[in-house]
């Protein structure tokens, strides 16, 4: 299910997958081994939502899972990635970012990839796979941790000399 080198399969659960004429998805809790301080674990969820979807259902259906995975799990990074079509899930979760901004298909944006944080990703187009009729998108990560956000502080430590420091100890 996904790359050993990048996640153990003993840390990938399961959480929710979906069937309908409507909308199709899988969401998956991952543990990499590598992860920033700030994320518990990653929750990654497929999409896909046919062209003849009534995406209203569809769309509601996905805000509803994924709001009550939300509250489970606060500190996860959640990322969405998938088919969308017609549909536009920001109509219905604001607070997830679209990070693909190139055509996907026949010149418009079908496949879309959200996340919880705003400029984590560059989507940089590249050729279909095989006999795909939709562009593949390749996403370099582009988020820095809060650690390498913020500039160092320069905190200037004065140090006491031995004499100093036993005129100090005589004082107490």
């Amino acid at each position: 299910m996904a790359n050993e080198t990048w996640c153990d399969h003993r840390n990938i659960q399961e959480l929710k997958s979906f069937c309908s004429p409507d909308l199709e998805f899988l969401t998956i809790k991952c543990r990499p081994h590598y992860l920033p301080r700030e994320f518990s674990s990653i929750i990654i969820t497929a999409v896909y939502i046919p062209p003849q979807a009534d995406t209203l259902m569809a769309l509601n259906k996905l805000y509803l899972t994924l709001c009550k995975l939300e509250s489970i799990h606060p500190e996860a990074a959640f990322i969405l990635a998938g088919d969308f079509n017609k549909a536009n899930l920001k109509t219905r979760l604001p607070k997830l970012y679209q990070h693909i901004d190139c055509a996907t298909r026949a010149g418009k944006t079908l496949d879309h990839c959200y996340s919880n944080f705003r400029d984590t990703y560059k989507a940089l187009p590249r050729p279909p796979f095989g006999k795909a009729d939709h562009y593949s998108i390749l996403l370099i990560p582009a988020y820095r941790q809060k650690l390498k956000q913020e500039a160092p502080t320069l905190r200037s430590v004065q140090r006491w000399s031995d004499q100093a420091d036993s005129t100090l100890q005589d004082c107490f």
